[in-house]
């Protein structure tokens, strides 16, 4: 959907965003099992369960502060499972902290696409 003389390194982006949110899915999918649990791949529960809300951009900037706001959030969501998981689960714990040192990346790099427009 990116389109203008712009459009190149953002559409770069958010391939490369997306490819690293496929391994976080993957990652705590994975940790959901190791704890016995099974993770919910279900599509139509995920929009529900999803912390974002998902909001189309009509122009290029507007993809871009609409990721951001995604990453923000998820951001604060990953934030606040580590506080959660305090004591009580320290492998996950780590895991998450990689996530969001990564999930941080992502909204700094969307922050500089915009300001580079």
């Amino acid at each position: 959907m990116a389109k203008g003389i712009h459009s190149e390194p953002v559409k770069t982006e958010f391939l490369a965003h997306a490819n690293e949110e496929m391994l976080h899915a993957d990652r705590l999918a994975k940790r959901i099992v190791e704890l016995g649990g099974e993770p919910n791949y279900s599509p139509d529960g995920l929009s529900e369960r999803s912390h974002a809300e998902y909001i189309e951009g009509d122009t290029l900037k507007s993809m871009i502060k609409e990721d951001l706001i995604a990453e923000r959030i998820a951001i604060e969501s990953y934030r606040e499972m580590i506080a959660y998981l305090a004591e009580h689960d320290s492998t996950t714990q780590i895991m998450l902290k990689e996530i969001l040192a990564s999930e941080e990346e992502h909204a700094e790099d969307l922050a500089s696409l915009i300001d580079d427009l």
